[in-house]
């Protein structure tokens, strides 16, 4: 009888800055890996009956990489919330009303996910990341909602561990 595969079915998440601890988060978009092409739409030559040929060919990936972290807006010191809002601030330039530290800021860090026996189930570690955008859900005074917070980080690196 063949092996059953265990699928991966995390119940929380938590991310991991350097200087900042871990963080509780509602929901994670992990990054996306697009390969960058080569030739695409560049003739490469020409054979029987004037027909042109194409090739495409891999040129590497993508070097920048995105990824989206919710987490529940908290006014408490120690909350995802305040971490964020406090390492988006310091990456604003001044003109911005941030604190214009933006390479200062960079950090590297560690996504978890975590089963229901508080097992971590999957990590993707990044580095040279910086947080580049902040939404709030809409406000809604008939909502039963929490108010969530998404922050787009943009890191340099980022790679899942384990997968050898």
């Amino acid at each position: 009888m063949a092996d059953l595969q265990t699928p991966l079915a995390p119940s929380s998440f938590s991310i991991d800055l350097d200087g900042t601890g871990v963080l509780s988060l509602q929901s994670v978009k992990v990054p996306e890996y697009k390969p960058k092409l080569a030739g695409e739409a560049a003739v490469v030559g020409s054979g029987k009956d004037g027909k042109s040929e194409r090739q495409i060919n891999s040129a590497g990936f993508e070097e920048v990489v995105t990824f989206d972290l919710v987490c529940l807006s908290s006014p408490s010191p120690t909350s995802a919330s305040v971490a964020m809002w406090k390492w988006f601030k310091a990456c604003l330039p001044p003109t911005d009303g941030g604190e214009g530290k933006w390479a200062d800021s960079k950090k590297t860090g560690s996504i978890f996910a975590y089963n229901n026996a508080n097992d971590i189930v999957a990590q993707w570690d990044f580095k040279e990341a910086w947080p580049s955008k902040m939404s709030i859900a809409e406000l809604d005074v008939n909502g039963k909602e929490y108010l969530k917070e998404t922050w787009t980080i943009v890191c340099e690196n980022c790679t899942r561990v384990g997968d050898e």
